[in-house]
C-alpha cells in the first residue's frame, strides 16, 4: 500500500529552541538532530534540495561579485538621485519590477545595499529554487518530475496561514503523492524578538496544532501519511551590535575607490584593487575582538570555497551573538540573527518524523538522500 508523504520546511527552526517547547509534536518520535552550513538561507536551502555544499550548486550568499553579468546592470546611474529617492520604497518597487522584467523569479532582497553600488553585484538565485530545474544541479524537485510522482509545493510567495490551510485541504481532497511547504515566518519572528519572544511561541504552537491535525485525520481516514517536520538552521540571540565600517572608515583606502565590499549582517566581504587596500583592512579588523577572517582551508571544510572568489575574495565572520550594524542588510539591531560558524549549537537545524530516521541522517546535506529514499519506500511500484 502507497503512503502519502508531507514535509513542512520551518525556516530557522533550531534544534535547541524545538526541544525547549514543552510536548511539541509527540507524534513525530524519531528525532535526529542537522548540523548545518555556514551562511544563511540562501546557501542552505539549496544544499538540503541537493545534497551538495554550496561550492557544487553554486549557491551560497543573497550577493555575489558580478563577473559574467548582472540583472543590476545600469544601476550605477542611480548614484545620480537625491539621497532621498534612493532610500525610497517608490524606487525599490520599480527596480524590483525592472528585475522581474529581466527575468530574476528567485528570492531575493535590497535591504539597505546602496542602490548606484547593486551592479558591482550579481543574485546567484535567478530561477525558483522550490521548482524543478531550478538549480544547477539535481534537485528534489527535479527526482520528483523524472519519477512522475503526483506533487504540490508551497512557499514565501503566498502566506503561511493560507499554505498550511492549502495543504490540509489537498491532504483530504487531494490525489498527490508528495506535498511539501516551506515558510520564513518563524525566521522573521525570531530576527524581530529573539528565541524567547511571545510571537515565537505562538507560531511553535501553531505548527504543533497543524502537524496534530493533519496527522488526526489521515488515522481518521484510514490514510497512511508519513509526516517530516524540518529546518535548515537554529538562530542565535544577539547580544551585541560592531561597526566594522567605523574601523575602516580612518583607513586611507576606500570602498569602492580601492576595494570592493559587501557588509552582510554577520560578515564583511571584500574584492580588492589593490595590495595595499588588503594590507590595510586586514590590519584594521585584526584589532576587531568579535571577529576574525576566515583562512580558505576553513572555507573548504565548509564547502563555501570558490576558485573565483565570487562571493569574496576574502572574509572575515563575526562571532555568534555579534551583529553588523550598520549593515548592507540595515541599520536597526535585530534580536537573533544566524550565519555564524555552523558548529555553533543553537544553529543546529532539524529533521523530526513519524519514519525511521536512520542515524547517517547527520546534516542538512543528508536529507535529500533520505527523502529520495521515503519516496522509493512510500511509491514502491514507481521505484
Amino acid at each position: 500500500m502507497s503512503a502519502r508523504m508531507v514535509v513542512l520546511l520551518v525556516d530557522a527552526l533550531g534544534w535547541e529552541l524545538a526541544q525547549r517547547v514543552p510536548v511539541f509534536a509527540p507524534q513525530l518520535g524519531h528525532r535526529r538532530r542537522l548540523e548545518t552550513i555556514l551562511g544563511f538561507s540562501s546557501g542552505a536551502l539549496p544544499t538540503l534540495f541537493t545534497g551538495r555544499p554550496p561550492s557544487e550548486h553554486g549557491r551560497w550568499l543573497m550577493y555575489r561579485r558580478a563577473t559574467n553579468g548582472t540583472p543590476f546592470r545600469g544601476f550605477q546611474w542611480l548614484r545620480l538621485l537625491p539621497h532621498r529617492i534612493q532610500r525610497s520604497q517608490k524606487l525599490a518597487r520599480t527596480l524590483g519590477e525592472v528585475l522581474r522584467r529581466r527575468g530574476v523569479r528567485g528570492y531575493y532582497h535590497l535591504y539597505e545595499v546602496p542602490r548606484w553600488l547593486l551592479s558591482e553585484f550579481d543574485l546567484p538565485e535567478r530561477a525558483d529554487i522550490f521548482a524543478p530545474g531550478g538549480l544547477p544541479v539535481p534537485s528534489l524537485w527535479d527526482d520528483l518530475e523524472r519519477r512522475g510522482i503526483a506533487w504540490r509545493g508551497w512557499n514565501w510567495r503566498t502566506p503561511e496561514a493560507q499554505n498550511l490551510t492549502d495543504v490540509a485541504r489537498r491532504l483530504e481532497e487531494g490525489v498527490e503523492a508528495f506535498l511539501f511547504c516551506y515558510t520564513a515566518d518563524l525566521d522573521a519572528t525570531l530576527h524581530r524578538e529573539g528565541s524567547s519572544g511571545a510571537g515565537v511561541s505562538a507560531r511553535m504552537r501553531r505548527y504543533a496544532a497543524w502537524l496534530e491535525q493533519i496527522d488526526g485525520a489521515a488515522r481518521r481516514r484510514g490514510e497512511t501519511l508519513w509526516i517530516y517536520l524540518v529546518s535548515d538552521h537554529g538562530m542565535v540571540d544577539v547580544n551585541r551590535v560592531i561597526d566594522l565600517q567605523a574601523r575602516l572608515q580612518p583607513l586611507s583606502v576606500r570602498w569602492p575607490r580601492d576595494y570592493l565590499a559587501f557588509f552582510d549582517s554577520t560578515m564583511a566581504r571584500f574584492w580588492w584593487r589593490s595590495a595595499t587596500a588588503r594590507t590595510a583592512v586586514h590590519a584594521a579588523l585584526r584589532e576587531e575582538p568579535a571577529g576574525r577572517w576566515l583562512t580558505d582551508d576553513e572555507l573548504e571544510r565548509e564547502g563555501a570555497l570558490f576558485p573565483g572568489r565570487d562571493y569574496g575574495e576574502d572574509i572575515f565572520l563575526l562571532e555568534p551573538g555579534a551583529l553588523l550594524v550598520p549593515s548592507f542588510m540595515g541599520h536597526q539591531p535585530l534580536r537573533a540573527m544566524h550565519g555564524y560558524q555552523a558548529s555553533h549549537p543553537d544553529l543546529a537545524a532539524l529533521l523530526w518524523s513519524n519514519r525511521p530516521v536512520p542515524e547517517t541522517v547527520r546534516t542538512i546535506a543528508d536529507v535529500y538522500a533520505y527523502l529520495r529514499s521515503e519516496l522509493d519506500a512510500a511509491r514502491p511500484e514507481m521505484v
